[in-house]
């Protein structure tokens, strides 16, 4: 009812079109606006179903070239959601009203949501806290220091967090005989007994492990690493990314797809090749792990990834280089790095202290 003056404009310029393209999002709830935007405009001129993940030349072009049908499946589909979301939300959405605010509402989403938190805090209110201690010691050695953690007395290792069950005992008594559970007065007592003491090297042992970059962007990834590095919450993110999407600068960033399309992929291994060179360069492809993924979209990626500079917000150009460092990242080679754990015995007790350090061999996608 509040949009009659839309569908009528609409109506008016059907009148003098040739051609309909119905040109909403590549998703299901795109598809169902445009079978409704059919049902509701009844055009007597040939319709095309109109689709694209990107807002540049090229793409609108090849969408062009490329219409079909509306698809029947993908608008029942989401009708379906639409019911779901009545079905499961029905009985939780007065209750949101009247504890948090009116207008919320609980669907298939939402109310598994709420489920999550009212777990974990029931989880949190039968939680049984503990202590456990540690010490911490800084050795010098020609004319340089650095920090180590105690991992072993009397021959057991001590305890860590994990070894502790949820009624806040350490987890069996055959572990308890292997574990040696560190009190404060005991933590003291080993700080005071290694206060003067010498220690030396004992066994170094380097190990060289991989670290793989992560794959592109989808939309829960964007949120979470945008809510980490930038400080944006889900909203704020997505109302950026929907600046830079519809300013041609990325592509759609509503997907749960990590692929990307052969032409972005010769792209990014030209830029890679570019800089930092070709020996960085490592093709592949990621799996999408959710079974529903939409596999039609693309991850989120810039449209041309040789562009580092974007017009408009510094909080577009923050997003847009987190999207376009993730992109490059994932066509590059795993970073190779050399780990070294040195044990530290203390002269004249049980005791072993231990420290750890690494250096990066090669830096493969870290020098993005």
């Amino acid at each position: 009812p509040d949009k009659k003056k839309v569908v009528a404009e609409l109506k008016r310029h059907l009148k003098e079109a040739d051609e309909l393209y119905l040109a909403t999002d590549d998703d299901r709830e795109g598809e169902a606006i445009a079978w409704h935007l059919k049902e509701v405009l009844k055009p007597k001129v040939p319709v095309r179903r109109m689709t694209f993940t990107e807002i540049t030349r090229e793409a609108i072009t090849r969408a062009l070239d490329n219409t079909r049908e509306i698809d029947i499946h993908r608008v029942d589909a989401q009708e379906t959601r639409r019911i779901l979301d009545r079905l499961v939300g029905y009985e939780i959405s007065p209750v949101l009203w009247r504890k948090i605010r009116q207008g919320l509402s609980a669907g298939r989403v939402q109310s598994v949501a709420t489920r999550l938190v009212v777990e974990r805090e029931r989880e949190r209110m039968a939680f049984i806290p503990a202590s456990y201690w540690g010490v911490e010691a800084t050795f010098a050695a020609d004319d340089s220091e650095f920090a180590t953690r105690l991992v072993s007395l009397d021959g057991r290792r001590v305890a860590t967090g994990r070894d502790f069950a949820d009624d806040a005992a350490l987890t069996s008594q055959a572990q308890a005989a292997k574990v040696v559970h560190l009190h404060e007065t005991d933590a003291q007592v080993v700080a005071q007994a290694i206060e003067q003491a010498q220690a030396q090297v004992g066994k170094v042992e380097t190990r060289p492990y991989t670290r793989r970059p992560a794959p592109p962007f989808t939309t829960s990834t964007l949120q979470q690493e945008a809510s980490r590095k930038l400080r944006l919450n889900s909203r704020d993110t997505m109302r950026v990314a929907q600046g830079l999407y519809e300013s041609g600068y990325i592509t759609y960033m509503r997907t749960d797809s990590v692929n990307l399309s052969s032409q972005a992929l010769g792209a990014i291994a030209r830029q890679i090749e570019k800089h930092p060179g070709k020996e960085y360069h490592q093709p592949r492809r990621f799996q999408t792990k959710s079974k529903g993924a939409q596999e039609a979209h693309e991850a989120i990626r810039p449209t041309y990834i040789d562009r580092e500079r974007v017009g408009g917000t510094a909080q577009e150009q923050r997003l847009y280089d987190l999207i376009r460092k993730r992109t490059l990242a994932s066509q590059m080679a795993d970073a190779e790095i050399e780990r070294t754990t040195v044990s530290i015995p203390v002269s004249g007790t049980d005791y072993a202290f231990t420290a750890q350090g690494e250096v990066i061999t090669f830096r493969g996608f870290l020098d993005v």
